[in-house]
């Protein structure tokens, strides 16, 4: 390229420059210590020491392609758009992918992290999610959950939780539990105890106890027993001591 004045050179000796033109195309590209850009009818390219920007277009598709350098664990590629209600945002980076919509108060989101991917809806504290591993799946409505695994199904709600396996099924209220399973019906209330099986039932409690199997039996520190109108025990051996 001829130099034609003092002005020109200097330019000249500060950067690098080249323009070519062949086809109906004009490429013009620069070169720097550390980047690049270029231009050309079908082809737009920046690159610098840690980012990469490409527009490309062939006969029949285009590409749009946005990067990073290699090993740039703290870079990102985020994409905003605000309205006056709404704002949209995307975020791409080594950490995961964020996607988000709606009003800046209850953002709506989808959100891709090492081993986990999240759907979100409304307030935080409130609203709802899906959450999901590679081993199970939860969803959450304010402080209502319900997770679901290969092993079952885990629901809570507030102080209740209720737990179904392939073993049976478990309900539990502060001190209270209930299960329930192939070998029968179990009912805890703090030191009382109910169990209904196969066999017949059984009743604990701190004052007293009841067995009803093959024989029955009830046994208290101090037992009395009353009816409003008529009471009636019928057995083929009675046997009553004191």
């Amino acid at each position: 390229m001829p130099m034609t004045n003092t002005q020109e050179r200097l330019v000249h000796l500060c950067s690098q420059f080249q323009i070519n033109a062949s086809d109906g195309y004009v490429d013009i590209s620069s070169t720097g210590p550390q980047s690049s850009l270029s231009l050309g009818g079908n082809l737009l390219q920046l690159n610098s020491a840690s980012c990469f920007l490409t527009l490309n277009s062939q006969d029949n598709a285009g590409i749009i392609q946005l990067s990073t350098a290699v090993g740039a664990s703290d870079s990102a590629i985020l994409l905003t758009a605000n309205g006056e209600v709404n704002a949209a945002q995307c975020t791409v980076s080594p950490q995961g992918i964020l996607l988000m919509y709606g009003p800046p108060t209850a953002l709506g989101y989808i959100q891709i992290t090492d081993g986990e991917m999240m759907l979100g809806m409304g307030p935080a504290l409130t609203g709802s999610q899906i959450a999901m591993t590679p081993e199970s799946i939860t969803l959450k409505v304010g402080t209502t959950t319900l997770t679901l695994t290969s092993d079952g199904i885990v629901a809570n709600s507030g102080g209740t939780t209720v737990a179904i396996s392939p073993e049976g099924v478990t309900e539990e209220l502060g001190a209270i539990t209930r299960e329930l399973g192939m070998a029968g019906h179990t009912l805890e209330a703090g030191e009382s105890t109910m169990e209904l099986g196969m066999s017949g039932l059984t009743a604990e409690g701190p004052t007293g106890s009841l067995a009803f199997d093959a024989s029955g039996e009830l046994s208290a520190a101090m037992l009395t027993e009353s009816a409003d109108a008529v009471l009636s025990q019928e057995s083929a051996l009675v046997n009553i001591g004191s």
